[in-house]
């Protein structure tokens, strides 16, 4: 599951992110090794801001499916019932 050596999945992700600042705060690290870890930081910052937004528009999709939306309806006259029954008392 990987594209071009980026992890595709939030946890694989943040696990590289993880082993990339363990890496970095090593004081013993060249300057150039650490620029070629930012820059990978910075691919997967960018893989996992699209990780997210996937995400999101699945969750949207799964809100915008008329089998939710019948479900609410039909529990919406028993929330008003219940609403009008607590006013009338």
């Amino acid at each position: 599951m990987q594209n071009n050596g980026v992890p595709q999945d939030f946890e694989a992700i943040k696990a590289r992110l993880d082993e990339i600042v363990d890496a970095v705060n090593d004081d013993s690290i060249p300057l150039d090794d650490a620029l070629d870890l930012y820059e990978e930081a910075v691919a997967l910052g960018m893989r996992v801001s699209e990780v997210l937004e996937e995400g999101i528009k699945v969750d949207d999709a799964a809100l915008d499916d008329p089998a939710d939306a019948a479900g609410a309806a039909t529990a919406a006259p028993a929330d008003a019932q219940a609403n009008a029954e607590s006013t009338a008392e």
